[in-house]
């Protein structure tokens, strides 16, 4: 019980932290996105949480596991077979990179929560995420979870204005 209140205790200071740090540059930008989704009624509570962990992870390069566990859940509670068998498949496919160090456990862990929520789309946001952090990134290391935001972010937007198949 002692390690759970020490693991809390731990993000919860590295969240202070990270508020402490940055929250002039950055806290307007995020609350005006969150805002514009709110009147356009594709607001979420999974859009919430990860707008945060982008804050928290573009100050400190640190995803608290408390708030990827909560998209974690509501990822279950969303979740069917299909998308179960993408997070899964999107997970062995990132292992791969952690282990050369190009991306950080916290992000696969987010990545897995978010295609629990999004199934297939999933794919869409880490090519968002991807476009955005080689155009708008630094050269050296690179918060994916503050990019990972934004990829969700166009990917919401461009289903809501472009929905698969409307082409044809």
């Amino acid at each position: 019980m002692k390690k759970i209140y020490l693991w809390i205790n731990e993000d919860i200071n590295i969240i202070i932290k990270a508020f402490m740090k940055s929250k002039i540059k950055l806290l307007p930008i995020f609350s005006g996105v969150l805002f514009l989704f709110l009147l356009s009624g594709k607001f979420d509570v999974s859009i919430f949480l990860l707008g945060f962990i982008a804050f928290i992870d573009y100050s400190t390069f640190y995803i608290p596991d408390i708030l990827v566990l909560l998209i974690i859940l509501i990822g279950v509670m969303k979740t069917n077979i299909i998308n179960i068998t993408i997070s899964f498949l999107i997970v062995v496919l990132l292992i791969y990179y952690a282990k050369k160090d190009k991306l950080g456990y916290g992000d696969i862990k987010l990545l897995f929560g978010l295609s629990l929520i999004y199934g297939i789309n999933t794919f869409y946001i880490i090519i968002f995420s991807t476009l955005i952090a080689l155009i708008f990134g630094r050269k050296e290391k690179v918060p994916f979870g503050y990019y990972l935001f934004w990829g969700t972010i166009v990917e919401n937007i461009w289903i809501l204005y472009f929905p698969p198949l409307t082409f044809f």
